[in-house]
């Protein structure tokens, strides 16, 4: 039993003997001072802004139907093909049309001879008057008749209303056209404008012929400048909005069916804006770097609204007068800050 516990104490006193961690802390390597430009936060007036959203579609467009019933004999165009004013797009098979062209040809004829030979009559007295004006209503008859099939004779072709292109094809050679059904539809992509609806409370924004800044996500960052060419005079009781349209310049890669946003000025508002170096962004946060008296530069999360040019809106997180550094990329959190050149932020 002896034997036992002293063998207990060696072994305590050899694990007491160990020597202890060091629980002082560790001294953290001293920031290296940043030598940058400082902006001071200002308040600026900028426009009130209120984005409408819209769809761009052609100004011209048209669906192309058949006005009589008849087979598609041939079928000259397809998607994506350009097309002039009067170009042939679809023949229908024209075999009956001409058959009855040719029968009410041979009725003109017959009218026409049978009217002269009346006249040659009446000038012998042959002939009554009341027979020489029966033949020449026949004749206009006739002729009449003849009118008609030229005219369904040339509903046999369809042509093209204006230079355009052809967007889709609904038909294939072959198939049975009626009167109405929609053959193939074409646009203008020269000519193109982004319809939007507009509450009613913000309708009093615009005016026709005025100049509006157009975002069209598909083309990024690229401002156009359209024109409100239209004003629709009634509105959606539903939705209580109104349509409004703004011809767009040409522009390349532009295309109907885009998504677009039109910026409408609703007066000025008073903002701070600091120049848009001085943002960080990271991920979904964005910070600045502020600059206090005592030359240090510590990380500020702030909340950032619109961009105007080079400028960024702050909404909140800083104060008006405080000073942040001018390349927000190159600031340290608790780094010393050699201010270079002190910068106002514009008014």
């Amino acid at each position: 039993m002896r034997c036992w516990v002293v063998a207990l104490l060696l072994l305590a006193g050899a694990c007491g003997s160990k020597e202890e961690p060091s629980t002082s802390p560790v001294s953290a390597a001293p920031h290296t001072t940043i030598q940058s430009a400082v902006v001071e936060i200002k308040t600026a007036q900028v426009p009130i802004r209120v984005e409408v959203t819209g769809q761009v579609t052609a100004i011209y467009q048209a669906t192309l139907s058949s006005r009589i019933q008849g087979t598609i004999d041939r079928l000259l165009v397809r998607e994506g093909d350009r097309v002039s004013k009067g170009q042939t797009l679809i023949q229908l098979d024209s075999r009956d049309v001409q058959a009855e062209l040719a029968r009410a040809s041979a009725e003109v004829e017959n009218a026409r001879a049978q009217l002269n030979r009346m006249k040659a009559l009446f000038t012998e007295d042959a002939v009554s008057k009341q027979e020489v004006e029966n033949a020449t209503r026949a004749f206009k008859v006739a002729e009449a008749n003849r009118k008609a099939v030229l005219a369904q004779l040339s509903y046999t072709v369809v042509k093209a209303p204006f230079d355009g292109i052809i967007t889709e094809k609904k038909v294939e050679a072959g198939e049975l056209a009626s009167p109405g059904q929609p053959l193939l539809q074409m646009e203008d992509p020269r000519q193109l404008r982004l319809e939007a609806t507009v509450a009613e409370g913000d309708l009093k924004s615009v005016s026709l012929g005025d100049k509006i800044p157009i975002l069209i996500d598909a083309l990024g960052a690229q401002v156009l400048r359209g024109t409100v060419s239209q004003i629709l005079p009634a509105g959606d009781p539903q939705t209580h909005t109104f349509t409004v349209k703004v011809d767009v310049p040409m522009t390349p890669g532009l295309k109907s069916g885009m998504f677009g946003r039109l910026q409408l000025d609703k007066g000025v508002t008073q903002t701070m804006l600091v120049p848009a170096s001085a943002i960080v962004e990271r991920g979904e946060l964005t910070s600045v770097f502020v600059v206090g008296s005592d030359q240090i530069g510590r990380l500020r999360w702030v909340k950032v609204g619109r961009r105007f040019d080079k400028q960024s809106e702050i909404l909140s997180g800083v104060n008006v007068g405080e000073q942040v550094l001018l390349e927000g990329t190159r600031g340290v959190d608790g780094a010393p800050v050699q201010i270079v050149d002190a910068v106002a932020s514009p008014k």
